[in-house]
């Protein structure tokens, strides 16, 4: 009798443990389906795209988003585009930009980026064959800057190749002068590639910047069409490629630039520069009408300068509304970098010193 009861219990015993067993096995199932659903969902891994059209995008979906980046990127289209830089890589992947939006984003470097910007719903259809718009920009970590894209829907079968051999910057734009810029080709970039429709003429213009440069920093452009090289990329489908050679279809403008100014502020109080009293000067790219400011310590170059303007001109606006005027005399000329420093203090007085230098000094 005894022996019976024992076994029983021993019985009872190897069904509880069997029992636990089973909800053990469920509640793992549980999780494992729970995750796998959640990973199909989102897509996601540290924020990368790990599946689909958008496999490998930098952040996707945002990118370098920050809203307290100082490039703005205005979408100037009915229709949203992604954004990257350089070129269309998920690598460089910078942002999407909603129709007729807006979005402020971080860079990594302080430096001119090519931005390249295509339709979103193409590039999903077509990939590399969406039509793509560039431009060029300044990223800064102090000051704001702001630039417009305007992608079309279109997409290509044909390929323009741009061989850059030159120290330049160089742009193609829409000869109409409607604000297209096809393509944008950083200095010494061989093989550059730009998808176009096969059968559409581009009548462009090259347009030439070419970069100063302060202590190995990039620090401003000047800027020259040249209309003397306008030409035409034509493509068919016998024939869907078109090739252009900068430095041997095309040759560079002559090194004359219209004169400089480097600005130095090494006095107490951050300034504002002016030429003449209302014509406050800004850096290139900056966002239109900003209030540009150069903080003590700071240097800034100054291109948009007319040949025959004279120093005198000069001026800056201190934070008590008080203006100082250059005193030294000098009639600017092409070729040529008016250095400028303002010293002093507001106890002892403001000064400014004045050397003339030679453009090629800041050229690459």
């Amino acid at each position: 009798m005894k022996n019976r009861k024992k076994m029983k219990g021993v019985v009872m015993m190897m069904r509880k443990i069997r029992f636990i067993w089973v909800l053990a096995l469920i509640a793992m199932v549980l999780v494992l389906v729970s995750c796998d659903i959640g990973t199909k969902d989102d897509g996601k891994d540290n924020g990368t795209q790990t599946t689909g059209k958008y496999k490998d995008f930098f952040n996707y979906p945002d990118g370098r988003k920050n809203p307290t980046g100082t490039l703005e990127i205005r979408n100037s289209v009915a229709f949203p585009v992604l954004v990257f830089t350089d070129s269309v890589t998920p690598a460089n992947y910078v942002g999407t930009i909603d129709s007729l939006s807006s979005i402020r984003v971080k860079l990594p470097e302080q430096k001119f980026y090519t931005i390249v910007a295509v339709d979103k719903a193409t590039w999903e259809e077509r990939g590399d064959q969406a039509s793509q718009f560039s431009d060029l920009t300044y990223y800064s970590f102090n000051q704001p800057y702001s630039m417009a894209v305007r992608p079309t829907n279109t997409y290509g079968g044909g390929t323009w190749y741009i061989y850059n051999q030159t120290d330049y910057w160089v742009s193609f734009k829409d000869v109409n002068q409607s604000g297209v810029i096809y393509a944008v080709a950083p200095p010494r970039a061989l093989r550059f590639s730009v998808p176009v429709s096969i059968g559409q003429n581009i009548d462009y213009v090259p347009h030439f910047y070419k970069q100063l440069k302060f202590n190995g920093n990039v620090i401003a452009l000047v800027e020259s069409d040249l209309t003397s090289e306008i030409n035409t990329v034509v493509t068919s489908q016998a024939k869907p490629t078109f090739y252009t050679e900068i430095g041997t279809d095309i040759k560079p403008p002559s090194t004359n630039i219209k004169p400089a100014i480097f600005f130095t502020n090494s006095c107490d109080r951050s300034v504002r520069v002016f030429s003449g009293t209302n014509n406050q000067l800004s850096a290139i790219g900056m966002i239109p009408g900003a209030d540009f400011a150069l903080a003590s310590g700071d240097d800034q170059m100054f291109t948009d300068l007319a040949d025959g303007a004279i120093t005198t001109s000069i001026n800056v606006l201190l934070p008590s509304g008080d203006r100082k005027w250059v005193t030294a005399n000098y009639t600017m000329e092409t070729d040529k970098v008016y250095r400028i420093v303002l010293n002093g203090n507001n106890r002892d007085g403001y000064t400014f010193a004045v050397t003339v230098e030679e453009a090629s000094k800041y050229f690459n």
